[in-house]
């Protein structure tokens, strides 16, 4: 893998991490919004982030397509996500 290829990885593994948070941050907003439909704040949360979702959507997928010869998608894997947060913890301690 040379440096555009590994720079390209990446951003898309860091672009699918935040995508698959802004699913979590969706959820709850759609359950405040659930919740208490006429609150305007909640509303605009939601429509936030459904906003900056779409943005990074499109982002993702112009990534995938500028990879040298459209390799597979790069999977977020949660469980290796949440081993290497715990590792990080406790080297700060």
């Amino acid at each position: 893998m040379n440096e555009i290829e590994s720079v390209i990885a990446r951003r898309l593994a860091f672009l699918e991490r935040e995508f698959d948070r802004m699913g979590g941050a969706a959820d709850d907003a759609e359950h405040d919004l659930r919740l208490n439909p006429s609150d305007p704040i909640a509303r605009r949360q939601l429509e936030a982030i459904y906003a900056l979702a779409g943005k990074t959507w499109a982002e993702i997928l112009e990534l995938r397509a500028r990879q040298p010869g459209h390799h597979a998608v790069i999977r977020y894997d949660h469980h290796a996500d949440r081993s290497a947060d715990r590792a990080y913890r406790r080297a700060l301690l």
